[in-house]
């Protein structure tokens, strides 16, 4: 069994009708599960950052309440076919790290965090519209991109 790790952007795609990537996300998570043999991975940080954008009325015309997007959240986190992917305590030393290896600046912390977090679980595969933003990330696959 793998994990696929979605990145926000695929995320708020696969759940809200107005985003751009709605019908590719959904496309994208149908076909890695369609044979059983993955499971979808969730990070706090990305359900979190799901709020933040499901919520914003600049963003979507018709953008989902907080209690709509924390129950979606809860839902997600809770459901038995979500493998919940938690930031152990040496995430934030090699976040750091891999922020200095790769000369990266303020506006790459937070993908950073992401694939240090998904790299100290053994995560290898990650899902996103912005795969240029993982890519230096030797450790990371980036699907479909």
């Amino acid at each position: 069994m793998t994990v696929l790790a979605l990145d926000t952007d695929v995320l708020v795609g696969w759940l809200h009708a107005e985003s751009e990537h709605h019908e590719a996300s959904r496309r994208l998570i149908e076909r890695e599960l369609a044979g059983g043999g993955t499971r979808i991975g969730l990070t706090a940080q990305v359900l979190f950052e799901l709020v933040h954008v499901v919520t914003d009325p600049r963003r979507f015309e018709n953008p989902l309440s907080m209690d709509e997007a924390n129950g979606l959240v809860r839902e997600l986190w809770q459901s038995p076919d979500t493998d919940r992917i938690a930031a152990p305590l040496r995430v934030l030393p090699r976040t750091l790290e891999l922020l200095r290896e790769h000369r990266l600046g303020r506006k790459r912390i937070l993908d950073t965090a992401l694939a240090a977090t998904l790299e100290t679980a053994g995560i290898r595969r990650l899902a996103t519209w912005n795969p240029g933003d993982y890519r230096v990330f030797g450790f990371l696959e980036t699907v479909p991109g």
